[in-house]
C-alpha cells in the first residue's frame, strides 16, 4: 500500500503528498462525504447513511491524524463524528480520471491475427474452479470472445456454463434458448439464411452486455460462423475515414423489433463513446435498423458511412469464420465483437443466452 509523505490542511481543502511523488486535493465537504466511520457508511451494507445536502459546506477541520493505514479528521463542527479515510481508498481516489477497476488490455485482431492466439479453456476447470472462470473472462475482455471446448451437447449444461458468469437474462426470447430454423421467433436467425455481422438488441434500451452460444447439432453444408472485432474495424475507419468516424459516432440510429406480441424501440450512435472519449460499444444491426429520416446532406453522409462500415463489416479479411462443432460454447462481448453465419442447408440446432454486461463485470471484479 503506498504511504503518505506529508498532509496540508488549506482553508478549503486537505493537499495530500505521496509517496511516489504524485499529489492529490479534496474538499473538505468530500472528506466528510466518503467517511468510513459508522455512523456515515454503514459496515454492512456499504451504504452512505450520511444526509449530504445537510452537511454545512462551509465545514472544515480542526484537526488531522495519520496512521499507518489511514487519516483521521476532527471537525470544526462537533457535531459531525471524527472521519476516518482508508489510505487504499484515498490512494484510488487520487485522481477525478474515471476509473475502470476490471479493464483488461485489449488485443484487437482479424482473420488472420486471431489465428495465431486462439482463446480457449476447458469446461470443467470454468464448472469447477473460480480461476477456471476468471481466466475464462479475462480472454473475453481481451479478444471479445473465448471458446470453452469440451462443453456437454446440451441446454442443461450450457446453461450452467452461463451461471458461472451471472444471471440468464430473460427477453423476448426467453431466458435459455433452445432453437432451429422454424421461425418460432420473427428473427432471421430463426432460419437457415445468411446473417451479416450484427450485434444483438439494437432495439433494447440496455443491449445485452454478452451472448453465449453453443452449436449442440449440425447435420448440413455451410453454415460457417463469422465474428468480426468491431473495435479492430472502428480503430481502422476512425484513422481511413474520420468523417465517417464521426457521423456513426454522432447519428442516433434506431433499432425495433416488432412481433412477437411486442413493439420495442431503441437508438444510440453505432460508435458510442464514455465521457473520456474512449470507445465503448459498438451498436450495429442493419437488419433490424428503423427507418429514420435526416436533413438531406445529413442523410447522405449518413449512407457514406454506413457503407464505408458494412464493407469493411463484410471484408473476409477481418472476419474469423468457422462452423462452431458441437462442445464448443461461445462466449462473446456483444458491445464489442459482430457476429453472424453463412447460409445452411441441413439441420442445425443452437442453444444459448444472454448474460447482463453489470453481472459479467461484477464477476470479474469479485473474482479479483
Amino acid at each position: 500500500m503506498i504511504g503518505i509523505e506529508r498532509l496540508d490542511r488549506e482553508a478549503d481543502r486537505l493537499r495530500i503528498e505521496w509517496a511516489d511523488g504524485s499529489i492529490s486535493e479534496h474538499s473538505w465537504l468530500w472528506l466528510r462525504d466518503h467517511s468510513h466511520d459508522p455512523a456515515t457508511l454503514h459496515p454492512d451494507t456499504r451504504q452512505r447513511q450520511l444526509a449530504t445536502a445537510e452537511v454545512d459546506p462551509s465545514l472544515t477541520a480542526a484537526a488531522i491524524t495519520s496512521t499507518d493505514v489511514a487519516v483521521v479528521i476532527e471537525w470544526s463542527d462537533h457535531d459531525h463524528p471524527d472521519s476516518v479515510l482508508p489510505l487504499d481508498f484515498l490512494a484510488v481516489h487520487r485522481s477525478p480520471d474515471r476509473l475502470d477497476d476490471v479493464y483488461t488490455e485489449r488485443v484487437l485482431w482479424d482473420g488472420t491475427s486471431i489465428l495465431d492466439e486462439w482463446p480457449t479453456v476447458v469446461y470443467d476447470e470454468v464448472i469447477d474452479d473460480d480461476d477456471g472462470v476468471a481466466r475464462w473472462l479475462d480472454l473475453v475482455a481481451r479478444f471479445g470472445f473465448c471458446m470453452v471446448i469440451g462443453t456437454p451437447p446440451s441446454v442443461e449444461a450450457t446453461e450452467r456454463l452461463a451461471r458461472r458468469v451471472g444471471y440468464v437474462r430473460e427477453t423476448i426470447f426467453g431466458g435459455m434458448w433452445d432453437f432451429r430454423a422454424d421461425l418460432a421467433k420473427a428473427d432471421t436467425a430463426y432460419t437457415n439464411t445468411e446473417l451479416r455481422p450484427h450485434t444483438d438488441g439494437t432495439y433494447s434500451l440496455d443491449a445485452p452486455g454478452l451472448q453465449l452460444l453453443h452449436c449442440l447439432a449440425f447435420d448440413g453444408t455451410g453454415g460457417e460462423s463469422t465474428m468480426v472485432d468491431g473495435f479492430r474495424v472502428a480503430a481502422q475507419l476512425r484513422v481511413a475515414d474520420p468523417e465517417a468516424y464521426e457521423v456513426l459516432s454522432t447519428v442516433e440510429v434506431p433499432g425495433r423489433y416488432v412481433g412477437d406480441g411486442v413493439d420495442l424501440r431503441a437508438s444510440r450512435p453505432v460508435f458510442r463513446h464514455g465521457t473520456d472519449g474512449m470507445l465503448e460499444q459498438v451498436s450495429f444491426n442493419n437488419a433490424d435498423r428503423a427507418p429514420f429520416t435526416l436533413p438531406f446532406d445529413e442523410m447522405q453522409r449518413f449512407y457514406d458511412a454506413l457503407r464505408a462500415l458494412e464493407r469493411r463489416l463484410d471484408d473476409s479479411r477481418l472476419q474469423w469464420r468457422r462452423v462452431n462443432p458441437p462442445g464448443e460454447a461461445m462466449l462473446f462481448d456483444n458491445w464489442r465483437v459482430l457476429h453472424g453465419r453463412l447460409s445452411y442447408t441441413g439441420h442445425r440446432h443452437l442453444c444459448g443466452c444472454y448474460i447482463n454486461r453489470e453481472d459479467y463485470l461484477s464477476r470479474r471484479r469479485l473474482l479479483a
